[in-house]
């Protein structure tokens, strides 16, 4: 069998520029994300804004 490459393997990711906004604890590009409802945690479901360095959140 021939191996198969991801049709997405040689573009570039580009993030939107009009959306990025600094984190507020430590400066780096934040990004938007969805989350689940965690009850354990005590975090509601939806669209947040999120640092994947200093693990900050804000609901959007």
């Amino acid at each position: 069998m021939a191996e198969k490459t991801a049709k997405t393997a040689d573009r570039a990711r580009k993030m939107d520029g009009a959306e990025v906004t600094p984190c507020p604890t430590c400066g780096k590009p934040t990004r938007i994300v969805k989350r689940m409802k965690n009850r354990e945690m005590g975090i509601a479901g939806g669209m947040y804004l999120s640092c994947s360095v200093c693990d900050w959140a804000q609901k959007r």
